[in-house]
């Protein structure tokens, strides 16, 4: 799924190629996608796109008083590309937007959500901006990652008490932090991934405060090296401990033990985070009692 530094660089980089851009044609290939019904997403059409942004991990494409809340989801892509050259539908596209420069441009462009999966989790609401603050996907979400100080990562994370690493990655809680980065900041603060958050003491909340900006801006700036009008249908993070069980850890060379649940792993430290202990894989552990 992309998670923050992938979003960010996106919204990025579109932001500055299609500011501008006149919307010519608003199209639901999967009409499933679009989850608002007032107004129709046809009343994009004829409309000038002003921004594109990120709000945790929705994408946000602007055009003046409307904007389109797009939520990718695991499966979901966002790419500027080429409009079909046909009436068949591009192969697993959800929605798209044809943008033009003007009335006489040959070469226009489409932005174009699409889907990987059979499983259709997507989501595009069409929503007037200025009751973009009381739309519920996003009234919901908690602060930025980057706004927040030892205390308020406790005060987010503590209300109401709850495991560490499910915690993180709530975005009621903090805003556009998944699977991979939840992971990586709890190695790089050096805490145990089932950990409840109400028994963390003061250094602990330090240790994240201080990892946040490291991990997730770093993130950030190689993911702009690679990303910028779309993104990769295969994710190329470089990361610490996400998807690399069985190697050593990057800090004291540990075997490096994952977290088996049903659908993702969580990969982590013994030393570094842990004590030493070595969870029971959840995949299987119900099995032994």
């Amino acid at each position: 799924m992309p998670e923050l530094p992938e979003l960010q660089a996106l919204a990025e980089g579109l932001d500055a190629a299609v500011a501008e851009r006149r919307i010519t044609r608003a199209i639901a290939y999967s009409p499933a996608v679009v989850r608002s019904a007032d107004p129709p997403l046809e009343a994009l059409e004829g409309r000038t796109l002003t921004a594109v942004r990120r709000r945790g991990k929705h994408v946000l494409v602007e055009a003046g008083d409307l904007t389109l809340v797009l939520h990718l989801m695991s499966a979901g892509r966002l790419a500027l590309t080429t409009p079909p050259a046909g009436p068949r539908p591009p192969r697993g596209a959800a929605l798209g937007l044809v943008l033009t420069r003007g009335e006489d441009d040959a070469d226009p462009a489409e932005l174009r959500m699409r889907e990987l999966s059979s499983t259709r989790r997507a989501s595009a609401y069409l929503v007037p901006t200025a009751e973009l603050d009381a739309h519920g996907p996003l009234a919901r979400l908690g602060p930025e990652p980057g706004e927040l100080d030892a205390a308020g990562w406790r005060e987010r994370l503590t209300d109401p008490p709850g495991v560490l690493q499910n915690a993180l990655r709530e975005g009621r809680r903090v805003a556009g932090v998944g699977r991979c980065y939840a992971s990586e900041l709890m190695w790089a603060a050096r805490l145990p991934p089932l950990a409840r958050t109400d028994r963390l003491d003061d250094e602990a909340w330090e240790r994240l405060a201080k990892a946040a900006p490291v991990v997730l801006d770093g993130a950030t700036a190689r993911a702009r090296e690679r990303i910028s009008t779309a993104l990769p249908d295969a994710e190329k993070r470089i990361t610490s401990v996400h998807g690399h069980h069985g190697e050593p850890c990057l800090r004291c060379g540990t075997r490096l033990e994952r977290i088996g649940f049903r659908d993702y792993e969580l990969v982590y430290c013994p030393r570094c985070q842990t004590g030493g202990r070595v969870y029971a894989d959840r995949r299987t552990s119900r099995f032994l009692r």
